[in-house]
């Protein structure tokens, strides 16, 4: 089972538009890195979207790498579900309009129904169904209580 869904702006791993232009670097740096997690090398993965981070903290690319950090700690082996959650809220909190914060929402959901946070795991997976109805993640998301509450 696969948990690396096409990255926002299409499925070549492009950064949402109008976030900021690209610094020099940046974009062959997440390219880079992404290309780590096409290949599963998802602890090497994990390391080359810290350090695009590091380089690129405010940069077009940063909430794509906070969403594939997010991603990438639920299929290391151990999982880190905690760090996931983190890089989840991260992408809601600092940018609250990309493209990629209804599957952030619907992870979140799922991530606090693991931990066993039902109440807190139906508020995300409600509120992607209210606000983004016709997304995918929201499908997802109904799908998801339908089964487990």
């Amino acid at each position: 089972t696969s948990v690396v869904p096409a990255p926002a702006g299409g499925g070549n791993g492009a950064a949402a538009p109008g976030v900021v232009n690209p610094q020099v670097g940046e974009e062959a740096a997440y390219r880079a890195a992404y290309e780590l997690v096409r290949e599963k090398s998802f602890d090497d993965a994990v390391s080359a979207f810290l350090a695009f981070l590091a380089d690129f903290p405010f940069g077009r690319y940063a909430p794509n790498a906070h969403y594939w950090l997010g991603e990438l700690y639920l299929v290391l082996d151990p999982p880190d579900p905690e760090l996931a959650r983190q890089s989840f809220k991260i992408l809601l909190d600092q940018y609250p309009a990309d493209p990629k914060v209804p599957d952030a929402l619907y992870k979140l959901g799922r991530l606090q129904f693991i931990k066993g946070n039902r109440q807190r795991s139906q508020e995300y997976l409600d509120e992607v169904i209210r606000e983004y109805p016709s997304h995918a993640a929201a499908q997802l998301a109904r799908q998801f209580l339908l089964e487990n509450f």
